[in-house]
């Protein structure tokens, strides 16, 4: 069953601020009218409508003007995000909202993640381009870089041969190749990484106790000779 409605809201791919469009019946109930995205295309509804549009109008014009030069900026930059990947340039990770938001940051824009819209999921290294929507008449097509991370290849150029050094769990890496089951790095034993000098003996003060002599008896010291006794006056 149809219904027609009048849209409070410009929604995409049905209609602008303003319009009256017909729309499923369980679409305006369960979804425009909860939302007040819409209302009931009514006499009443219209003549509401009408008194808040001039209002709403202003309010909007601003919107759009401050989102223009901001989305005119983005539209203009090129941002780098890096993620850890294997050999062939899959992501192990995934590229989100969020993670382009800090990118933007970092280059001195001040996005909302809400605005980027990620249509298709990022799973590989390269060059890609989203678009960032401020408001349904402003947008911006934003270009991404998406590269390895220069963290994990300084860790593969020192241990090139270590699979846990990928970026990935050890049970992960285990999961991805049976071979590596039982080759997980050895945990250091306490005391490994003291220097040389700082290790205590063997021991302990018995050893320091030891007479100095190698191999023979301990000597008895020579009596002391007693002091002759005084001759009586």
């Amino acid at each position: 069953m149809a219904t027609k409605v009048l849209l409070w809201q410009t929604i995409d791919k049905l209609g602008k601020r303003g319009d009256q469009v017909t729309v499923a019946d369980g679409y305006a109930r369960n979804y425009l009218y909860p939302r007040r995205l819409a209302t009931p295309a009514t006499g009443g509804a219209a003549r509401e409508f009408k008194a808040s549009a001039r209002k709403a109008e202003k309010v909007e014009h601003e919107i759009k003007k401050q989102y223009s030069a901001l989305a005119a900026e983005v539209g203009n930059s090129h941002v780098t995000v890096e993620m850890l990947a294997n050999a062939e340039g899959v992501l192990f990770g995934s590229v989100t909202p969020s993670t382009v938001a800090e990118a933007l940051k970092r280059a001195g824009l001040e996005v909302n993640g809400k605005y980027i819209l990620i249509e298709t999921a990022i799973k590989n290294l390269g060059d890609y381009t989203i678009t960032v929507r401020f408001h349904p008449e402003v947008q911006a097509k934003l270009k991404l870089t998406v590269a390895p991370s220069k963290a994990e290849a300084a860790k593969e150029d020192t241990d090139e041969e270590n699979p846990f050094t990928k970026g990935i769990s050890v049970d992960e890496a285990e999961r991805g190749d049976p071979k590596l089951r039982g080759k997980r790095p050895k945990k250091k034993k306490e005391g490994e990484d003291r220097k040389p000098g700082g290790a205590k003996k063997e021991g302990g003060e018995a050893a320091a106790a030891a007479p100095a002599e190698a191999g023979g008896e301990k000597k008895e010291s020579a009596p002391k000779a007693e002091k002759p006794a005084e001759k009586k006056k």
